[in-house]
């Protein structure tokens, strides 16, 4: 994908400059794009070759629990559900959700999945790493109670501070989730901010409500849902009421 772009004379920027270009509002002379990753999977390492190899920056956004126990809370739940008890178990009210994710935990051990707090400061001081914040528990935020909303953003930006030694000004949603509660919130405490909106960033966007397209490395796929071609078609599949998990359109 990064290939294909750079084929196409885009030239990636980092999210330094990406805050910069949405804060001056200066129309653009030149093709750009993004690249970055959620949540703080050990697998982020595998990724330095390739944007050594094409000098390509990216911007990590890290949860800081999972860091420091091993773990994504929907690991844990995976184990006892399927995909869609797992989608149900985001809907939970706070209180709910907690509950019953520690009795599923004191079932379950799982295998370290997760950045370790070293790791999250070594790949940090990568000279294309951007470690930006994600909460702390990587909840559903529309779901927790205020207080908590603040925690999750004052406190994930607070740890990554102290494990990077650099400014933490960059948060994204978990799953995308927000109201204008979670982007009030997160004007509080950062400078910009992306959803799971997919479409291409625009100039005059909300700068705490920038879209971004969720790729998976399926490169059929993802090149159709860049193209805007993706959802169309899935769009059409549910129009026609084709059932997701038996056909192609799916995510």
């Amino acid at each position: 994908m990064i290939k294909h772009y750079q084929n196409r004379g885009y030239r990636f920027i980092s999210i330094e400059e990406l805050l910069s270009v949405m804060q001056t509002r200066m129309p653009l002379k030149e093709k750009l794009a993004f690249l970055s990753l959620d949540d703080g999977w050990h697998q982020n390492f595998e990724i330095l070759p390739v944007i050594e190899k094409y000098n390509v920056p990216v911007c990590i956004f890290v949860s800081t629990q999972p860091v420091i126990e091993g773990n994504f809370w929907w690991e844990y739940v995976e184990r006892v559900r399927d995909k869609q008890g797992v989608n149900q178990f985001k809907l939970l009210a706070y209180e709910d959700f907690y509950r019953q994710l520690d009795e599923i935990k004191k079932k379950i051990t799982l295998p370290r999945s997760a950045m370790t707090i070293d790791e999250v400061k070594e790949i940090s001081k990568h000279p294309l790493i951007s470690i930006q914040a994600h909460t702390v528990n990587h909840p559903i935020l529309t779901s927790v109670p205020e207080d908590v909303l603040e925690m999750e953003l004052r406190d994930s930006k607070k740890i990554l501070e102290e494990w990077t030694g650099k400014k933490i000004f960059a948060f994204s949603y978990p799953n995308g989730r927000n109201t204008s509660r979670e982007s009030e919130m997160a004007r509080k405490y950062y400078d910009i901010a992306f959803t799971t909106v997919q479409k291409n960033i625009d100039i005059n966007d909300d700068i705490m409500l920038l879209p971004r397209y969720s790729l998976t490395g399926q490169w059929p796929r993802d090149l159709l849902k860049v193209k805007g071609i993706w959802w169309r078609m899935k769009h059409f599949a549910q129009a026609l009421g084709i059932k997701r998990g038996k056909t192609i359109y799916d995510k």
